[in-house]
């Protein structure tokens, strides 16, 4: 069952005790940034024919939009994905979820890494429009890293899950929302799948399943990121995508979560939404595992057979042959 409180997995994470931070400000959530990194490396860097850090995707509201890029051992070309990292869309980095973006790429898919622009400083949409922004220059883009022009992948932990669906929502068409889209505006990205991971889909829900996250959904999900006026934002379905109006446009989509995950019905959710759009699903509860498990392969022995499970399904989905 879920654990009353995230000391569990942090503590794990960290490799250390750890005691959840619990927010009661938004000045709280920007100074929390400054105990830096927790790392997302479990095992050995994943093996990749090139690394590109740093790459300057745009900039805008003087803020640059910038990725790491890892291009697969072989011969190419290969299939795109970009991979959006977890925070609660306040925290965390590229460079945090380098291991699971790696071994994706070792895979045999070309992916992009994004750091996103973070909550508060920029708010919803903001992120969303990252995501979206980075899969156009993918698309654009990609050809001279080895990506080979056809649909993409697009896949994230947490909140990188919620700003994944956000984005495939908003690109499928049928949207009536306003956005920045930037010079790559009109740009069409077709999608081979989705790879969602322990996602937030579904912010009423939030509101009456916290669980856990006590703190983080007041504080850094509603108010850091949605904004003083979040009640009015929760059924926006570039905010909770489970209100999506164009479902049926996804592609397959895999979701996964922990048994322990107090997030647990958020995945629920989504997968009972898109299971009656008729998209073809996967839905993995994983035993014994809480948040977070992607960064835990090494120290939970349903973590790393659970990744292993989706990358096969991504393969199958993209034509990779790594």
């Amino acid at each position: 069952m879920p654990h009353p409180d995230n000391s569990g997995w942090m503590s794990l994470v960290a490799g250390k005790p750890v005691t959840p931070k619990r927010y009661t400000s938004v000045e709280e959530i920007v100074e929390g940034r400054k105990s830096g990194s927790r790392g997302s490396m479990p095992g050995p860097r994943p093996e990749v024919a090139q690394l590109h850090e740093g790459i300057t995707l745009r900039t805008r509201g003087g803020l640059a939009l910038t990725a790491e890029l890892y291009v697969p051992l072989g011969e190419g070309p290969f299939p795109g994905f970009v991979y959006i990292h977890s925070g609660g869309f306040c925290r965390r980095s590229a460079v945090d979820a380098r291991y699971p973006a790696m071994q994706i790429a070792a895979a045999g898919h070309v992916v992009l890494n994004i750091d996103y622009g973070l909550a508060p400083e920029h708010p919803f949409p903001w992120a969303v429009e990252d995501t979206i922004y980075a899969l156009r220059w993918l698309m654009r883009n990609g050809a001279q890293y080895g990506h080979d022009g056809g649909p993409l992948g697009v896949g994230g932990e947490s909140a990188g899950g919620n700003l994944s669906a956000a984005a495939i929502a908003f690109l499928a068409g049928g949207l009536d929302e306003e956005i920045d889209e930037g010079d790559l505006a009109g740009v069409e990205v077709a999608f081979s799948a989705a790879m969602l991971a322990y996602g937030i889909f579904d912010f009423p829900l939030l509101m009456t399943e916290p669980g856990s996250n006590l703190g983080s959904v007041e504080w850094m999900w509603n108010v850091a990121y949605l904004g003083p006026h979040f009640l009015g934002l929760h059924r926006n379905p570039l905010a909770s995508p489970v209100f999506a109006p164009n479902l049926d446009r996804f592609p397959p989509t895999y979701l996964t979560v922990g048994d322990e995950d107090s997030l647990l019905g958020q995945s629920l959710s989504m997968a009972k939404a898109l299971a009656a759009a008729n998209v073809p699903i996967a839905l993995s509860v994983v035993d014994g595992c809480d948040h977070a498990f992607f960064n835990l392969t090494h120290l939970l022995p349903t973590a790393g057979p659970e990744f292993e499970r989706m990358l096969t399904w991504l393969k199958r989905q993209t034509g990779a042959r790594g």
